[in-house]
């Protein structure tokens, strides 16, 4: 891989990959805590809302040493499905601490979108 198309994202991408990391951790959490605290059907709805979200997070963390093309279209789909999630799970008003882990994937999107922003500008 040529290891040069990233240098000048630097700050872009550390955030980024600094957010994904914390997001799906903090996405993992709150599923952790609802199998003890949730219901089999609202433990569902709660996994559908993030699931891919947290996947799609960690995936995008090891996918730095792959292609530019990959790791952008990988920052992509981060952004949209981490803001998707986010907002899915503002809706579900869980009885559970959500907090966290909202802000956790509101901030994923944003520096995702950053970094594919920047990326896009070089």
């Amino acid at each position: 891989m040529d290891d040069e198309w990233f240098t000048p994202l630097a700050d872009e991408l550390a955030q980024c990959l600094l957010d994904a990391r914390a997001c799906a951790t903090a996405c993992e959490e709150l599923l952790a805590e609802a199998q003890e605290r949730l219901d089999p059907d609202a433990q569902r709805r709660l996994l559908s809302a993030v699931v891919a979200a947290a996947a799609v997070s960690r995936v995008l963390v090891e996918a730095l040493d792959r292609p530019r093309q990959l790791v952008l279209a990988a920052a992509e789909v981060c952004r949209d499905t981490t803001l998707q999630a986010a907002e899915t799970l503002q809706e579900l008003a869980l009885p559970l601490d959500s907090a966290a882990a909202i802000e956790a994937l509101r901030r994923t999107s944003a520096s995702a979108g950053a970094f594919v922003e920047a990326a896009r500008r070089r």
